[in-house]
């Protein structure tokens, strides 16, 4: 008899957390809770200790790269994003994810990768590998003329909230950190980006494609019909 895969679901969206928990429910997979919180998150990892995590990038607060890097290999993470993979890809790499899926993923499909990752291998789009990879290695391109290649993934998120329009004391509520925190993270971007605004940052993340990046929710599947 095969055991559950037991789950946890962690993304901004409440509407669209409890509908995915749902719709992937089945007696090979045990959905044992979803929030939109990363602390939250991290507190229900602690006490039911989920095989896998399925998480988005940004949570409502906090981040679900950051999740993923506090949880470690017990609580395997896969990234769930509305974003193209292969712009998160490599910072989920980076946080310690076992893979990145995007939400045009059908809910077979998603279950497919909970397993895969369950079982401790890396799971993405094979037939969209590489789409996801030249995008990816555009990006890092792109870095490495604008900067970005030497921000840490904490400062590579700030860097995306600002992109997003988000003040000092905004990011710092998304993020869990204190505004003094923040500042001292603008200040290290600015300088590794060699821009003088913050303004001149976020244009930075809205050329590359992030802060603001669509919210369409387009997982396949009658169970997750929105109106």
């Amino acid at each position: 008899m095969n055991v559950a895969v037991t789950v946890l679901v962690a993304d901004p969206d409440p509407f669209f957390a409890e509908a995915l928990s749902s719709a992937i429910e089945r007696p090979d997979v045990d959905v044992v809770g979803w929030t939109t919180d990363e602390l939250e998150a991290a507190r229900l990892i602690r006490l039911l200790d989920p095989d896998v995590l399925v998480t988005e990038v940004t949570l409502r607060p906090g981040s679900g790269l950051s999740l993923s890097r506090h949880v470690g290999e017990h609580t395997r993470t896969l990234v769930l994003t509305r974003r193209h993979e292969g712009d998160i890809i490599l910072s989920a790499v980076a946080a310690g994810a076992l893979g990145c899926v995007g939400h045009d993923t059908s809910v077979d499909a998603l279950r497919s990768k909970i397993a895969e990752v369950a079982a401790g291998r890396f799971a993405v789009d094979a037939d969209r590998l590489h789409e996801i990879l030249k995008r990816a290695s555009t990006s890092r391109g792109d870095g490495a003329v604008d900067g970005t290649s030497r921000l840490t993934p904490r400062e590579r998120e700030v860097l995306e909230l600002l992109g997003s329009g988000m003040d000092d004391e905004a990011i710092a509520r998304q993020l869990y950190l204190s505004a003094r925190t923040v500042r001292t993270h603008v200040g290290k971007i600015l300088r590794k980006l060699d821009v003088h605004s913050r303004a001149d940052a976020a244009r930075l993340v809205l050329r590359a494609g992030g802060g603001g990046a669509a919210d369409v929710l387009r997982i396949e599947g009658p169970e997750l019909g929105r109106t």
